[in-house]
């Protein structure tokens, strides 16, 4: 029983090693990054302090998306074409009304993502509050992932894969696998000297009076690009549908102003909203001190890979370990059980 317990524990790291950090998660690292480096002091020396903890964090919940735990995939949008249509303003802004007027179970298929936003910005108010520093460290790493979902356009519709449109969707998994993939994943992955240092502009890092309202304004905003994404993917694949190097050169030339506004965007919000959430809490004194002191698991794209490329050599190794030990325990077995 313990020989099947570790194998069938090696089976799901080998089958979750495509989660851990991978490539298609450096937006994510280059906002929460490019988000400390923008804030106003003192926030800006905490959480440089915490760098280490913010910038690889910033994936968990995708991970916990996968593992389904903590937060559920609809956290991560909102299909505003599910609900209304542009300029949706037939859907309410509070939470409790919409699911008065759509249901919460429709509401559930569509995304919840304004309200998971404004849910987890009053969470991280409380902890600053309260002076709960690692839990504020946490917080602060995982609304900066939501905040940035919010800011990429295919997170704002029921055609998130271009499946609406005549878009390529293939049937592998990967970078190449949909407009969706293509756009957050495969091209940031082709172009990392384009993406990677991008820097948002400190004087948009203000207070916000209204964060459902803000996650809102830039949902909707978001929505408004989805067009120009769709198109630019059909342009790239009319000259190269296997999304190869000629089909990202293309896009890249398309979506490269589009993309680096966004991830400006994002890190502006991310950064306002932890300011928000401070300034919300009566300006605590912050500690000065690194609040974890752990070796990020994949502190930025490079490392990453690293991770990932880690991971699988292992779970191969031990999987082969485990799989000689089986073989043997299950031959000596039959031997005993033969007799003499």
């Amino acid at each position: 029983m313990r020989r099947r317990t570790l194998f069938t524990a090696a089976i799901l790291l080998l089958m979750t090693a495509e989660s851990v950090c991978g490539w298609g998660y450096r937006a994510h690292f280059t906002v929460n990054s490019g988000a400390i480096d923008i804030l106003p002091e003192p926030l800006r020396g905490f959480y440089h302090l915490n760098r280490n903890y913010v910038v690889p964090h910033a994936i968990d919940p995708d991970l916990w998306v996968d593992m389904k735990i903590k937060t559920p995939a609809y956290a991560h949008y909102i299909d505003l074409d599910m609900l209304d249509n542009a300029p949706f303003t037939g859907i309410p802004k509070e939470y409790a009304s919409a699911a008065g007027k759509f249901g919460e179970e429709t509401l559930k298929r569509a995304g919840t993502l304004p309200w998971e936003i404004t849910r987890r910005k009053d969470e991280l108010t409380t902890m600053f509050r309260e002076h709960h520093w690692e839990d504020a460290v946490k917080a602060s790493a995982w609304i900066g992932h939501f905040v940035a979902d919010a800011t990429m356009p295919l997170h704002t519709t029921r055609n998130y894969l271009g499946q609406l449109t005549g878009n390529i969707v293939l049937e592998e998994r990967g970078p190449n696998r949909s407009v969706h993939h293509r756009l957050e994943w495969g091209l940031l992955q082709a172009f990392p000297e384009h993406y990677d240092g991008i820097m948002g502009r400190r004087e948009n890092v203000k207070h916000v009076a209204d964060v459902l309202e803000m996650s809102w304004v830039t949902v909707r905003s978001s929505y408004g690009l989805i067009d120009e994404v769709l198109a630019a993917d059909k342009e790239a694949a009319a000259i190269d549908a296997s999304f190869g190097p000629v089909y990202y050169r293309k896009f890249d030339a398309l979506m490269r102003p589009l993309v680096e506004k966004r991830l400006r965007l994002a890190e502006e919000l991310v950064a306002s909203v932890w300011l928000t959430a401070w300034e919300d809490a009566g300006r605590p004194a912050l500690p000065g001190r690194r609040i974890f002191i752990e070796s990020p698991v994949c502190a930025d794209a490079g490392a990453a890979e690293d991770a990932v490329s880690m991971t699988r050599a292992f779970t191969v190794v031990l999987l082969v370990v485990l799989a000689a030990i089986v073989g043997y325990g299950l031959w000596r077995g039959r031997r005993m059980h033969a007799g003499p």
